[in-house]
């Protein structure tokens, strides 16, 4: 319970230090070993840090904001290059099942890749993430959190909402990989703020976040795929083409129910329903 994504009913300040102490600790568990679902779990985490940094900037300041959004976002880093090879091989499997083909060539090409990158390179990305960790988790209690109620979180859910249909609507103008790539970061962040704030109206917030979610598991099996097609796939390249032109398909009918409002609206409707819940101290 104590380690949940979410607020209880409980004072704001405590809530927000809950959550950041019980993705850090969770994280630095899972790189214990440093398997390839270790890793990935605690990238997860990464995000799902910097997102909870983002609903509260209006409240935490933008210097301890940059701060701790750069600290996570390096200790990422530290991971993504032992992650990159495991997606791609991921991803060919998805293709090899979904269409029935051989993709022996670009699974050798991407193994050896995984050669060079795993073993001792996991390990030792671990050790240098869980070092950065350690150190971010000793500066949590100096966060600069003291104000209740929803004004904690309006300044970052405003702007991750505004950020998010912003770059829906780029990457509906222009289906680029770096415009889809954008939008994904501002969705997984729409989704983890649902999440924390799912208390405010539980079967409602927890249905946003699900959408989010859908939306964000297409986006990122899009970019997934772009990867692959980067690193050398070139006889996979029509496959690839039809499942990205799926997935974005997918991805754009959810994105505009999510994004139907303005930002302004959509604040005001969750604060209302912040203010009404019996669940959340206000």
């Amino acid at each position: 319970m104590a380690r949940q994504y979410r607020l209880k009913r409980e004072p704001i300040p405590e809530g927000i230090a809950r959550i950041a102490y019980g993705r850090i600790d969770h994280a630095q568990e899972a790189l214990e070993d440093a398997t390839e679902e270790g890793v990935h779990e605690a990238r997860k985490d990464m995000k799902k840090l910097r997102a909870l940094l983002r609903l509260v900037r209006g409240e935490i300041g933008e210097d301890v904001f940059r701060r701790e959004a750069d600290t996570f976002r390096d200790a990422a880093r530290e991971l993504s290059g032992v992650r990159d090879a495991d997606v791609m091989l991921a991803t060919l499997a998805d293709l090899e099942e979904r269409y029935e083909v051989d993709a022996g060539p670009v699974r050798q090409a991407v193994e050896a890749h995984r050669l060079r990158t795993g073993g001792g390179g996991r390990q030792q990305a671990a050790e240098a993430a869980t070092e950065i960790l350690t150190e971010a988790r000793g500066r949590v209690a100096d966060w600069p959190l003291e104000r209740e109620g929803f004004a904690v979180f309006e300044d970052g859910l405003r702007r991750t909402y505004r950020r998010g249909r912003r770059d829906w609507r780029a990457a509906a103008k222009e289906q680029s990989t770096v415009n889809l790539h954008e939008w994904r970061k501002r969705v997984k962040d729409l989704w983890y703020h649902c999440s924390i704030l799912e208390r405010s109206w539980k079967p409602v917030m927890r249905a946003l976040a699900d959408e989010a979610h859908e939306l964000s598991d297409r986006l990122g099996d899009d970019h997934d795929l772009a990867v692959l097609s980067e690193f050398g796939a070139e006889g996979l390249e029509p496959l690839i083409a039809t499942r990205r032109e799926e997935l974005q398909n997918e991805a754009f009918v959810y994105g505009a129910r999510l994004y139907a409002d303005k930002p302004g609206a959509f604040v005001r409707r969750v604060e209302s329903w912040w203010q009404a819940s019996p669940s959340v101290l206000v």
